[in-house]
């Protein structure tokens, strides 16, 4: 589907698309627009990483508040890093005269400031606060956007997200659900309950490999192995880092605690740093700069020093300036 084909979005929106590199629509996001996302109807959409969900928020959302209906939209999320990132990516639409707003603190206020925005990033919790303490601009909602919605099955943040997006259609009869995850295991289930439209696809913009390193190679999934040595003293982590530079990629590593991701990135910076051009060390030691100017502490001087030489942490005890640089730099360099 071409971008020009959109129905009920804002005249300005598929030159915006189209600037942005956008032209036409992933076959999810198409899909989508075809059950209704754009004309007010309920969607849930239930797709992989990078094939485009947040991009059906934004077409739900702008036709909400910039179409025809003429509302307020809320976009959900389940963490305050996650409501910073989502208000910064929206923030582009300020251009056209929207105004986004983010709420994540003070769980006892009714936000009343939140009463004049358009679209409005909050955590679940922040949401459940609002409802409670009777923000009243929450009754001119017209679109609610749950990202990550296979939260609902989690043992802690479910129950508020389950009650919060029930009050909220409670108070909004007409209100339009936008549900989205990459992991949902009910997806026609959770579309029902929420009397939905369900888009369940599989479909990837790049083909997805899984495997396992043993024995100086990688056993792929679907049968395959390809040999990559580790080296003297490498660990096998390091040597998938290396591969991937080798062949110009870049790598995301998960650990499971702060502390371990610190460590491995002191760690595979050493990995990182052969590969780097004098341009990028040039560039990199411009950001390490910016890292020592948000904060005088240990951490943020171990952050500088990893990213220094091509590598950098990521986790919940970063302050938003440290997080905002080290992800800007990801997606950038």
């Amino acid at each position: 589907m071409n971008v020009a084909d959109i129905p009920s979005v804002p005249e300005w929106l598929p030159e915006h698309l189209r600037e942005d590199g956008i032209e036409s629509l992933y076959p999810p996001q198409a899909e989508a627009v075809e059950a209704g996302v754009t004309q007010g109807e309920n969607l849930v959409a239930s797709i992989p990483t990078a094939s485009g969900k947040t991009l059906i928020a934004e077409l739900a959302m702008l036709a909400s508040v910039a179409g025809e209906r003429d509302g307020t939209a809320l976009y959900i999320v389940p963490l305050r890093a996650l409501a910073s990132e989502k208000h910064a990516e929206f923030e582009q639409f300020e251009q056209y005269g929207l105004d986004i707003g983010v709420s994540t603190g003070n769980y006892e206020s009714e936000g009343g400031w939140l009463a004049g925005k358009d679209i409005v990033v909050a955590t679940s919790e922040k949401v459940d606060s609002l409802v409670r303490n009777g923000a009243p601009w929450i009754e001119d909602l017209t679109c609610v956007v749950t990202d990550e919605v296979h939260l609902v099955d989690d043992g802690e943040r479910g129950p508020t997200l389950e009650v919060t997006l029930a009050k909220l259609r409670q108070i909004n009869p007409d209100l339009q659900t936008v549900a989205l995850s990459a992991t949902i295991g009910n997806a026609d289930v959770l579309a029902e309950w929420l009397g939905a439209e369900l888009v369940d696809s599989e479909w990837r913009p790049i083909e997805l490999q899984k495997g396992v390193h043993y024995g100086q190679a990688l056993h792929l999934e679907d049968g395959s192995q390809r040999e990559l040595r580790v080296r003297d003293r490498e660990k096998p982590t390091a040597a998938v880092v290396r591969d991937t530079l080798e062949d110009d990629g870049s790598t995301l590593v998960f650990v499971n605690s702060r502390r371990n991701a610190e460590a491995a990135a002191g760690r595979l910076a050493n990995t990182v740093a052969d590969h780097l051009t004098p341009e990028e060390r040039e560039r990199l030691a411009e950001i390490a700069a910016e890292i020592r100017e948000v904060s005088d502490t240990e951490t943020s001087d171990d952050l500088a020093d990893a990213v220094a030489d091509g590598a950098a942490f990521h986790h919940a005890g970063l302050s938003s300036g440290h997080r905002e640089l080290v992800e800007d730099a990801f997606r950038n360099l």
